[in-house]
């Protein structure tokens, strides 16, 4: 069985905000550990101080260059829209998805691609995404939440239990354009916790892992995994791996790797999530 290609594009962290380098190095510990998966980094920064080897294998002028887009499986995205920014950038994403690869949408991209704020739209990333942070979506601080599994059938949830974490929830995100999407997990947003903004929760179960489909590509939209640089008083732990800890939450990034390529999860259904993270 060949390898699936997996091709993992990295934004700049100084204008997304999200330490998206921090976060590529160590799902990379994730993946090579999962097995199965041949991988290329595309980023414009070489180095990252978390990762004992370069963070990327090729810049993204000379992945548009070579068109390399065109050999991968699955495609997991993490720009903060830093990149696709150019309709010809944009269309070398949309006709690579829809035409089959799988495409994983990370935490911190959702607020991206907003016209409405000023950024350079992209509606079709907000097809393939299904969820994202539009008005009036909101987050309390960093801390601690109870995640649901809704689909324990789906291979990418299968035989997983329920868990807490510590992360960033976000809140109300919006289906831009009523797109089918599928639920695999939710986490409660407790309304009887206020954030130092003032901020309730909404009391109801917030939509965590999501699955669609694009054209002929899968896709899957992880909410949770918030890595900001430093610490700005949101909450403790903030700017490090934790909430990543939760072995379950590493086995479903792995897993929504090889389902969006291949629609199963044979190789990495067994992955324990043991991976270390800085």
């Amino acid at each position: 069985m060949a390898n699936i290609r997996l091709h993992y594009l990295i934004g700049d962290v100084h204008r997304g905000g999200h330490d998206v380098h921090r976060v590529a190095a160590n799902l990379r510990v994730l993946l090579r550990e999962a097995g199965g998966f041949d991988l290329t980094y595309v980023c414009d920064t070489k180095r990252t101080p978390f990762s004992p080897e370069p963070i990327s294998d090729v810049t993204f002028a000379e992945y548009f260059r070579r068109g390399m887009v065109d050999s991968a499986d699955v495609i997991v995205f993490n720009c903060g829209n830093y990149r696709f920014n150019t309709l010809e950038e944009q269309k070398i994403l949309t006709d690579a998805v829809s035409g089959g690869a799988g495409f994983v949408f990370l935490h911190g991209d959702h607020p991206c691609y907003w016209a409405e704020v000023g950024m350079k739209p992209f509606p079709e990333i907000e097809k393939m995404a299904m969820m994202m942070w539009r008005e009036p979506t909101s987050h309390g601080d960093y801390g601690d939440c109870h995640v649901t599994i809704r689909d324990r059938e789906h291979p990418i949830t299968a035989g997983l239990g329920d868990f807490d974490t510590r992360d960033e929830l976000f809140c109300g995100m919006k289906n831009v354009w009523g797109v089918p999407a599928h639920v695999l997990a939710t986490a409660y947003s407790d309304k009887n916790v206020i954030s130092r903004h003032g901020q309730p929760g909404t009391g109801n179960d917030e939509p965590v892992v999501l699955t669609g489909r694009y054209g002929k590509g899968r896709t899957v939209n992880q909410v949770l995994g918030h890595v900001w640089p430093f610490y700005t008083m949101h909450g403790m732990g903030e700017n490090t791996m934790r909430s990543f800890a939760p072995r379950a939450l590493r086995q479903i990034f792995v897993r929504s790797c090889e389902w969006a390529a291949v629609g199963r999860t044979e190789r990495t259904h067994d992955y324990d999530g043991r991976g270390v993270l800085v």
